[in-house]
């Protein structure tokens, strides 16, 4: 029962901090061409989830590493440390803010309209676009992974919320894509 209840509390961690990342996967799949945004989206969140795997595995293996501040400051005033995952959600955090000032940007300068579609920005590949889903899930998953292995130890309970997360995403990512092509003002959320 105990990690019924823990697999739950992530379910929930997952779909809390997993929003901010499918507003972004719904927002970059509009620079595929049309046609492919859907299996766009559908393929990068299965092989971001294969990729969240590999990072929790990782993870598991290398927490000391991640925990253990590689710079301290001592002074009369002041007292810290820096340790990698600070530094990787601080860059999850910056890109997170240059993606919502981008999108403001354009709406103030182009009357509202900015990214009605997807011609107004440079186009990608498919492949380019699943890329960037993938690479940008890793970076945005880092705190929720990291969270979940605060929660337990039992990777398997890791394991089936993130895929359990990962397939909701899939479910969820064309009805927000949907939603967000009607009401443009959210996609600065992402």
């Amino acid at each position: 029962m105990e990690h019924v209840v823990t697999l739950l509390f992530l379910l929930l961690l997952q779909l809390v901090l997993g929003f901010d990342n499918l507003l972004y996967i719904s927002l970059e799949s509009k620079r595929a061409p049309v046609e492919e945004q859907s299996r766009v989206r559908r393929i990068g969140i299965a092989v971001a989830i294969g990729a969240r795997l590999a990072l929790l595995f990782v993870l598991i293996k290398l927490i000391d590493l991640v925990q253990d501040p590689f710079v301290q400051f001592h002074g009369d005033w002041f007292a810290g440390s820096i340790n990698l995952h600070a530094v990787i959600v601080l860059g999850g955090g910056v890109f997170i803010m240059y993606t919502a000032m981008k999108e403001i940007w354009h709406m103030v300068h182009l009357g509202g309209h900015a990214g009605d579609d997807a011609a107004d920005q440079e186009p990608k590949s498919a492949n380019q676009v699943i890329a960037t889903i993938v690479v940008m899930n890793l970076v945005f998953s880092f705190d929720s992974i990291l969270s979940a292995m605060a929660l337990t130890k039992v990777f398997w309970v890791m394991a089936t919320a993130i895929v359990i997360g990962g397939v909701m995403m899939i479910w969820l990512s064309d009805r927000v894509s949907a939603f967000l092509a009607k009401n443009r003002m959210y996609e600065v959320l992402g």
